[in-house]
């Protein structure tokens, strides 16, 4: 699924974008509160079946890594999303938290630059001090076997000490 960006590419590492998240019950999120913990922030599609699949994966991910300081963070950039997210959060039971983003916050968040158009999903790891250390975009051969590729690089960030 092709989100309707005219661009894509990202520095690594790069300080994360502070743009706040809007949720569905009205309240917004930034990644600086979650300063401390490994993050992963997943920018979306709620149309995307490869979206979905791995938001379900992410669940188990969370469920497992959660209590050891891990985030997962859901943005989804579909056109309607502000209005289809609370249903589709509902619908896959997903239990961390999703909001919804512009096209602009998805272009200031996942650092994208002119070169390619960005497929979905699009992983942005970001470490403990708040650092975007690794982002796959959809077509990335990280996606043919992401839960692995997701727990690996969750568990090398979270051994990181924080100077």
């Amino acid at each position: 699924m092709l989100f309707t960006l005219t661009a894509a590419g990202a520095r690594e590492p790069r300080p994360a974008a502070q743009i706040p998240i809007p949720l569905p019950d009205g309240k917004k999120i930034t990644l600086q509160q979650y300063r401390g913990k490994v993050v992963l922030l997943v920018i979306f599609s709620t149309t995307c079946p490869d979206c979905v699949d791995n938001m379900e994966m992410l669940n188990r991910v969370q469920k497992d890594l959660g209590p050891r300081g891990f985030q997962a963070i859901g943005g989804a950039g579909d056109d309607d999303a502000q209005y289809t997210v609370s249903g589709f959060v509902q619908r896959y039971k997903i239990g961390f938290p999703v909001g919804y983003l512009t096209k602009e916050q998805m272009i200031a968040l996942a650092d994208i630059v002119p070169g390619r158009r960005p497929i979905a999903p699009i992983f942005m790891f970001i470490d403990k001090r708040g650092i975007v250390r690794v982002q796959h975009y959809g077509d990335d051969p990280f996606f043919k076997t992401s839960e692995r590729g997701t727990r690996l690089t969750i568990e090398g960030l979270l051994k990181e000490q924080v100077k």
